[in-house]
């Protein structure tokens, strides 16, 4: 017979494995709804896990793959990978947002009025945000297939001229990072912190849970309650992460105009 401290030491393997489970599948849904794209251990694997998700012909996979063979490709295949799985993080936040405001938030109800208008304005507010991340991973991926930008030579005429293609090269380059920082600056961070207010303000099931038989009525007040918490929690903390992730593209944005021909 198993002593005492076999069958502790055989419960707790039993759990943590049944943990570390949970977790992975956890992991492997959350990846699966956001649509992100795993950094492989190689590049040839985070191009095989970006084709999984989008359908990449062979001539695109190569041009990647030729991409990431020199050290300045491979730095600007790292960047719009991060940058779509951002963008990706943003849809699907919106999308849980605007299920939220959909089905868990009344504020008309709390203040004793009619406002499905206002309702309807936070939830298309979401869907309109889904739109506008959903478009920023089309752009994305189009700009990652095309590569980096070649610059034109600052100057011309063996040096003794300067090049104006080259300073109208840079700045077109430098736009993206430009757009980027409005959008998190100007669009998802207010955006995260009005959902936030307003899941606070308004917070209740679609059914008043008084009206549903006990306890079930308790049961999902509670629920709905801690599920609402979380939300505005959440959005809090990507309203903070928008507002950084904006100075980072405007940091990114400086470090390109370095490179103007004055």
């Amino acid at each position: 017979m198993a002593s005492e401290p076999e069958k502790l030491l055989g419960a707790v393997t039993s759990h943590y494995a049944a943990a570390r489970g949970f977790l992975s599948r956890l992991s492997a849904f959350v990846a699966k709804v956001t649509f992100k794209i795993p950094k492989g251990g190689s590049p040839g694997e985070t191009i095989d896990e970006l084709g999984k998700r989008w359908a990449l012909d062979e001539e695109e996979r190569l041009t990647l793959h030729i991409l990431v063979r020199s050290k300045p490709g491979l730095a600007f295949f790292d960047e719009k990978i991060q940058s779509i799985n951002r963008a990706a993080f943003h849809r699907s936040a919106f999308v849980l947002n605007a299920a939220t405001q959909l089905l868990f938030v009344d504020i008309g109800a709390q203040l004793y009025i009619s406002a499905p208008q206002l309702k309807a304005a936070l939830v298309a507010t979401n869907v309109l945000l889904v739109a506008v991340a959903h478009f920023e991973i089309k752009s994305l991926l189009k700009a990652l297939i095309a590569g980096p930008n070649a610059l034109p030579p600052k100057r011309r005429f063996w040096g003794l001229f300067s090049n104006p293609h080259y300073n109208k090269a840079v700045k077109k380059h430098s736009r993206h990072y430009a757009r980027s920082a409005w959008k998190e600056k100007s669009l998802y961070r207010p955006a995260y912190f009005l959902d936030a207010a307003t899941i606070f303000l308004g917070a209740q099931f679609i059914l008043a849970p008084e009206r549903i038989i006990f306890p079930f009525g308790f049961i999902i007040g509670k629920t709905t309650g801690l599920l609402t918490t979380l939300i505005m929690m959440f959005d809090v903390w990507r309203g903070v992460r928008a507002g950084e992730d904006a100075r980072i593209a405007r940091e990114r944005e400086v470090a390109v105009y370095r490179d103007l021909d004055v």
